[in-house]
């Protein structure tokens, strides 16, 4: 993609905006865990129940399509989840040292996974990927869904991805499987609901 002098500079002062986000203080209350989503709550399978694969913990992990996305080095807690064949997700939630800097952090983070189809191009030129917009979710501070699909080693793999934000927290939940078309519906109802759950 080729960005205009304005467009780098837009980015450009994107990034100094979330670097000074991401050096903020923490309050106290940050050491309180967001809530999580339970297995129950991601999209249904057919053949199988979810699971945790691990359970809510602290600690730095990285949600599909934000591998660029820079995390503070605290406030940051995840999860993930399964079924025995088909499926698997994830949930990575930020609680930020205020709202403000919140609205600057899921900014950002909606623009790294609107560009994950063109980085992952450059990084596989034999693999095509095809970008979705899924559009937005009526909740809280509101929510939005991506998705991406691709030919893999396993037959075509499906993912979706979540941004979402209540307050001064901000929540990615992931879907992925190469069983089927992907549940867009019941996945923004799991969406709808991790970032209701979030405080």
């Amino acid at each position: 993609m080729t960005r205009g002098r304005g467009g780098w500079r837009k980015a450009a002062v994107g990034v100094a905006a979330l670097a000074a986000v991401l050096g903020g203080a923490w309050p106290a209350s940050a050491v309180v865990a967001p809530g999580f989503l339970d297995p129950a709550d991601m999209p249904p399978d057919q053949f199988s129940a979810w699971y945790f694969s691990s359970y809510p913990s602290e600690g730095y992990d990285q949600a599909l399509c934000t591998e660029t996305l820079p995390l503070p080095e605290q406030g940051v807690w995840s999860a993930s989840y399964s079924t025995p064949e088909t499926g698997s997700g994830a949930q990575v939630s930020v609680v930020l040292p205020s709202e403000a800097e919140a609205v600057t952090f899921a900014a950002h983070a909606e623009q790294v996974v609107a560009g994950c189809a063109a980085r992952r191009e450059q990084e596989n030129p034999g693999v095509a990927y095809t970008f979705t917009d899924h559009g937005a979710v009526v909740v809280e501070e509101g929510a939005h869904v991506y998705g991406l699909g691709f030919q893999g080693g396993w037959g075509y793999q499906n993912q979706l991805i979540g941004v979402g934000r209540d307050g001064d927290t901000v929540t990615f939940v992931t879907w992925e499987s190469n069983w089927g078309a992907p549940p867009v519906t019941a996945f923004k109802e799991t969406v709808r609901t991790a970032v209701n759950k979030l405080r």
